[in-house]
């Protein structure tokens, strides 16, 4: 098994020099089902972070601060808000002012966040629309415990798509980045916006020549999930 995330990850960061020789792409190993160990191997192959999309799950995964830094990926639940302050060293998840408020009132020092994008309005995502981000920055400056260091941007599933659909994807990935850029320029003191987190296992190299400094990979270092 370790074999096999070590080539992997190699493989991945042998893609990323490639398309992006600049050296400002983090690798994210996205944990989500697999086992402390497996985060463990990820790391020593030389990802740079690791990300999780529950908080129980998380909570169960590591008792002990993993040795690198933890970001939550996952919708975030008000209720689950006490627990993962103390476990993550990011939260990449901000989807609403709900969220925001609660976070802020729990956080008793700044917390690196992120705003998730529903870059393809769907339905059955969370995050905001293209056309609520930069409205929602320019008034988070009442939220004086969160430190706004990027955008994190969902997409489409890529897989199985005609050749247009993905189109769809990489232009949509194009929009991101300009809205990051946009938003960045704005220059909004509480919202630095050094990170954009957007590219998985099946469409990374895109998001890669799209510009973003973040790529968050499950299946593409650890393989397929096991069936539960």
């Amino acid at each position: 098994m370790y074999e096999q995330i070590t080539e992997n990850v190699e493989r991945i960061l042998e893609m990323i020099r490639r398309i992006r020789p600049d050296d400002t792409v983090k690798l994210m190993a996205v944990t989500k089902t697999r086992s402390r160990d497996e985060a463990l191997m990820a790391l020593q192959a030389g990802a740079h972070l690791l990300g999780e999309n529950k908080v129980q799950e998380a909570l169960n995964k590591f008792p002990e601060k993993p040795p690198a830094p933890l970001h939550m990926i996952g919708h975030l639940q008000t209720n689950k808000v006490k627990y993962a302050i103390d476990l993550f060293d990011a939260i990449d998840s901000i989807d609403s002012e709900r969220i925001a408020d609660a976070l802020n009132r729990r956080l008793k020092t700044s917390m690196p966040v992120m705003l998730e994008i529903n870059a393809g309005k769907e339905p059955s995502k969370t995050g905001m629309f293209f056309e609520e981000v930069l409205p929602f920055l320019a008034k988070a400056e009442q939220w004086k415990n969160l430190r706004f260091i990027g955008m994190m941007a969902l997409f489409p599933a890529a897989a199985d798509k005609s050749s247009n659909e993905k189109k769809k994807i990489r232009d949509l990935m194009k929009e991101t980045g300009e809205l990051w850029r946009i938003a960045q320029q704005e220059g909004f003191p509480w919202a630095p916006l050094t990170e954009l987190s957007m590219g998985m296992s099946e469409d990374y190299e895109w998001a890669l020549e799209a510009g973003t400094t973040m790529i968050r990979l499950g299946t593409a270092i650890f393989g397929p999930r096991p069936k539960t």
